[in-house]
């Protein structure tokens, strides 16, 4: 048998799944499920150009799922796509509290993060089985959305 990178399939589809939007999310919401992150991808926003992926959270047991676009400072260096999040924001959160689920280090303990996005993207979308993300209040005092917060993660074990 070939090897096609398969990690999970159904032999029915059905996507009568709620939808909720981070702008639709309330304070202190969770979910728990399949995390999937998106490909990095430019657009614009008042003539200035910004990276946005998405992060999607599906609960298969209650049929829903957390769409979450992710607008983030990106640079490049050698074509490799790197995206920066400094403490306190959506972006540093979501990473730190990743980091900390999952290799148990401290919270809050940096003041930035430069990660490779195709690494994380990649680790995330092949090597998390399961997460528990709960919506938290942005320190931005302006958000419009919360903050997103990984509360648990647990990988695939190691083959």
């Amino acid at each position: 048998m070939l090897d096609l990178g398969i990690q999970k399939g159904n032999t029915s589809y059905e996507d009568d799944y709620k939808a909720k939007y981070l702008s639709q999310l309330e304070i202190g919401s969770e979910i728990t499920g399949d995390i999937y992150v998106g490909e990095l991808k430019s657009k614009e926003i008042k003539s200035k150009e910004v990276q946005e992926f998405y992060i999607i959270i599906t609960d298969h047991k209650n049929k829903q799922k957390w769409i979450c676009g992710l607008i983030t400072s990106a640079y490049f260096d050698d074509d490799v796509a790197k995206i920066y999040g400094e403490k306190g924001g959506r972006i540093y959160q979501l990473i730190d509290s990743i980091s900390h689920a999952l290799n148990g280090t401290e919270l809050n303990q940096l003041e930035s993060y430069s990660v490779v996005f195709d690494t994380f993207r990649q680790t995330i979308n092949e090597r998390i089985e399961e997460v528990t993300v709960k919506s938290v209040k942005a320190s931005n005092q302006n958000a419009k959305t919360p903050n997103l917060q990984v509360v648990k993660a647990k990988a695939f074990d190691e083959t």
